[in-house]
């Protein structure tokens, strides 16, 4: 009796890990300003160094900005700069074949208001994959920077918000107080799709702050050292903080601890909040706390990982 019992939990044992193998992993659509600053390349890097999700596509995003005209030119729009940083990112990963659309050139509705879509082929991203998840799923999408294209998928495509999971970079929230300011760069780059994100009621939304991702910092000499382990994708992150930014000592990582927090929950906290009085009234997920040195450790580990 005791061996059936035993062949009988082997088996069921055996059947269960079969089934959760064939389990199809949460499909994740990132999307970024990746020309705008560095951290965005990291955290790229790390969200296609992982097996939690099943990437299905990599936007650019618009960051319209009249200073991006003085390093990226007077030609190339920041989203055409964003699609040009994810194409050689994604080149030296090996990973052309994910899909990479091009998000809008511009921020939705008008600069006084209005959720005019500002369609795009990232935003039909967006949409083709919402609506190809299962009703009992939900896509995840996580905004990088402006939510351009997110807001212009909701705009055209009312009926895909409830299979939406939406994790957003941006605002500033103190949790003592329970106040936010929208006077942070990501939302001020697109303001019209922030309010359209916080006023869509069934809406799920995390929020990762920048005052809450602050503490997690890079130094410039030991990151540029580590990238030596990483080859080709080293030496292209290395190459463009020395482009951009190669003043700086050290550089928070904003992006990479919204991506870390996904991947490792562990490793932050989120707390429902209300919205800003302003806005519908509704609770959204809202980061309240990170834990830096956990989250370097663990990108470490994951990008020099053979």
């Amino acid at each position: 009796m005791w061996l059936r019992c035993l062949l009988a939990a082997i088996l069921l044992n055996a059947l269960a890990a079969q089934a959760a193998a064939a389990s199809p992993k949460p499909r994740l659509v990132l999307d970024a300003d990746t020309a705008n600053e560095i951290d965005d390349l990291f955290a790229i890097t790390r969200m296609l160094r992982q097996d939690r999700f099943e990437v299905v596509a990599l936007n650019s995003t618009q960051w319209f900005h009249y200073l991006a005209k003085d390093w990226i030119g007077p030609t190339e729009t920041t989203v055409q700069a964003s699609q040009r940083y994810n194409e050689e990112l994604l080149q030296v990963l090996g990973r052309l074949d994910l899909p990479h659309p091009q998000g809008s050139e511009e921020p939705l509705g008008k600069p006084w208001g209005g959720f005019d879509p500002k369609d795009s082929a990232a935003a039909q991203a967006i949409i083709e994959h919402a609506r190809a998840t299962p009703s009992n799923e939900k896509l995840t999408v996580v905004c990088l920077g402006a939510a351009t294209n997110l807001a212009t998928a909701i705009q055209l495509a009312p009926d895909i918000v409830p299979r939406l999971r939406c994790y957003v970079l941006g605002f500033r929230y103190e949790p003592e107080r329970a106040v936010w300011n929208k006077s942070e760069f990501n939302i001020r780059r697109d303001l019209n799709a922030a309010d359209l994100l916080l006023d869509t009621a069934v809406l799920e939304l995390h929020v990762m702050p920048a005052n809450i991702a602050e503490p997690l910092t890079f130094d410039r000499q030991r990151t540029w050292r580590r990238h030596q382990e990483m080859g080709e994708v080293g030496r292209l992150l290395t190459s463009k903080w020395r482009e951009r930014f190669g003043d700086f000592a050290t550089w928070v990582m904003w992006d990479l601890a919204l991506v870390e927090a996904i991947l490792e929950p562990l490793l932050a906290t989120e707390r429902l909040v209300a919205n800003p009085p302003e806005n519908t009234s509704r609770e959204v997920w809202v980061y309240d706390s990170i834990n830096p040195d956990a989250m370097r450790d663990d990108y470490w580990q994951a990008v020099t990982r053979p």
